[in-house]
């Protein structure tokens, strides 16, 4: 993905197209999600939605860079439109294992206890 469609440059969403359209279509909906971004939300929904736009009307062929046409649902920045992806920095405990592993000489586990008065 160029860097001008993430939130580390411009954040534009990028230009899309589509063909085929099935018979009977009546509307197209857009919907930018990663499956991989290691999100878990407490209704068991997964990834990231990056953008949500939907009412698109089915003579529609595209959508052109940094579009703010049709309808945006709620993304999961909370707000409307498109938000590129921007990973954050620095390693996850699971990447940061792969990297230090071959190289571990000792390991230790720091356990703390909490009780609600």
């Amino acid at each position: 993905m160029p860097k001008t469609h993430t939130g580390e440059a411009e954040n534009t969403s990028p230009q899309l197209s589509w063909t085929n359209i099935p018979d009977g279509c009546k509307s197209f909906a857009v919907v930018c999600h990663d499956p991989d971004a290691p999100l878990v939300s407490a209704d068991g929904s997964y990834g990231y939605v990056h953008w949500v736009v939907y009412n698109i009307p089915s003579d529609i062929r595209q959508l052109e860079e940094n579009s703010t046409l049709y309808t945006s649902g709620l993304n999961d920045f909370g707000r409307g439109g498109y938000g590129g992806p921007m990973p954050p920095k620095g390693l996850s405990m699971r990447e940061l294992l792969t990297k230090v592993e071959p190289n571990l000489i000792g390991m230790n586990r720091l356990v703390g206890k909490y009780q609600r008065d």
